[in-house]
């Protein structure tokens, strides 16, 4: 008798990450990039909406949607948006972090356009990765 196997469970194709700009970002983005073989693509490296609508038409790939007008194009075709934190949770990480942004004055994006984003796109998948032993324990379960 042979044991039914299950079914593959299918695997976003076309991701969307939020996040805080930072090593710990990028390093995620390249991470879930590889989990899935699709290719990492900078929204920074495209010129415009075209090129973002082009790689919008593309059946796989992950980006981020830091620019507003970048976002409903890539929403319109993602299959999962995902909003990580990935801030040191030590006392000294977080010292770290913000004696960083003082010095440069960066400012935390404003992510508010992903507890909106299930409104407007229903179909779209939101997880949330809170921590960054969440976000280890999703990305395991990728592979």
């Amino acid at each position: 008798m042979y044991a039914v196997s299950p079914a593959p469970r299918r695997l976003p194709q076309r991701v969307v990450v939020a996040g805080t700009p930072g090593d710990a970002l990028a390093d995620f983005l390249h991470r879930l990039a590889t989990a899935l073989d699709v290719p990492l693509v900078p929204l920074g490296d495209l010129t415009g909406p075209s090129e973002v609508a082009r790689l919008a038409a593309f059946d796989g790939w992950v980006t981020t949607a830091e620019e507003a007008w970048a976002r409903p194009l890539l929403l319109e075709r993602a299959d999962l948006l995902v909003r990580v934190d990935l801030a040191p949770t030590t006392f000294a990480g977080r010292v770290r972090r913000t004696l960083r942004r003082i010095r440069s004055e960066v400012r935390e994006p404003d992510l508010g356009w992903v507890d909106r984003a299930p409104a407007i796109h229903p179909r779209l998948q939101v997880v949330r990765v809170p921590d960054p032993d969440s976000a280890e324990r999703w990305l395991h379960a990728l592979s």
